[in-house]
């Protein structure tokens, strides 16, 4: 009975509160996921889904693939697959695809960025995101497309500041103008104290859709291999923890996030540099 309630609590919890905006507000990367899903500043192959600006200038080819079993059910797998490299000494080139569900109910999203350097410190990223969503027989599936805007700007030595959001212009599914994407706005700000330790904090705001009101992370480095980090969202209220090791290119990360009702969701991902 126990076993259950968890499923369907979970399952009412992602497909009613969160559908929407789960399209377009997936994270990816267990680094950030250990840190409350604090993304918008954080440069790394992930910046890809999380913040587009944040891949310029990454000065190497990365690829990564990332996993998340949300609650522990299978109905509630995540993955995503992310690929960029640089393309001149200002600009870097992206993609990436995910996928979120099981048969009756599931989307796909397929991305396509570019980065850029505007000026000294200021840098700029554009995607265009194919979205398709199949549910169960009843109510048919849908496609869309949309873009995603990002900045990320170091003012200061240290001190970083991202801004996101997706879909700005407030389009609709091509087969129901009535089903809106979400819009979804974010402000991300960071401050590496020294090599060692990362503090990041992130505020949000989601129309038509859902996003956390206020993330709060730190990660620490020791000699340069191991990272460990822990972070708190609000609203929901969830927990987080995670590792990390790096060794020759590859880096292995591993979180868990801790939701007081639906409970535990592992998360995994490996990217290497060539």
């Amino acid at each position: 009975m126990r076993i259950k309630l968890a499923i369907l609590l979970a399952l009412g919890f992602v497909l009613s509160a969160s559908a929407f905006a789960q399209i377009e507000t997936n994270n990816a990367g267990a680094r950030s996921a250990g840190m409350a899903n604090n993304s918008i500043t954080i440069r790394d192959t992930w910046a890809v889904f999380n913040n587009p600006a944040a891949t310029c200038r990454l000065q190497h080819i990365s690829a990564g693939i990332y996993y998340e079993n949300r609650f522990l059910l299978k109905q509630t797998g995540y993955g995503a697959l992310a690929f960029q490299m640089p393309v001149h000494k200002s600009g870097n080139f992206s993609v990436g695809i995910s996928h979120f569900g099981y048969k009756f109910y599931q989307y796909t999203r397929a991305t396509i960025g570019y980065s850029q350097q505007l000026f000294t410190n200021l840098y700029m990223g554009l995607n265009i995101n194919y979205l398709h969503l199949s549910q169960a027989e009843y109510y048919g599936r849908a496609n869309g497309m949309t873009f995603e805007l990002g900045l990320y700007s170091q003012p200061v030595k240290n001190f970083s500041l991202g801004v996101y959001v997706f879909n700005p212009v407030n389009v609709s599914f091509f087969e129901d103008k009535d089903l809106k994407m979400p819009v979804t706005m974010k402000l991300g700000l960071s401050y590496l104290f020294s090599d060692a330790l990362l503090l990041a904090v992130e505020t949000g705001k989601s129309i038509n859709g859902y996003t956390s009101i206020f993330k709060a992370g730190i990660e620490y480095n020791l000699r340069k291999h191991f990272s460990f980090r822990a972070g708190i969202s609000m609203l929901p209220i969830e927990y987080s923890a995670g590792l990390g090791y790096k060794v020759a290119g590859a880096t292995f990360d591993l979180a868990f996030a801790y939701h007081q009702i639906l409970g535990l969701s592992p998360k995994i991902s490996v990217q290497y540099e060539f």
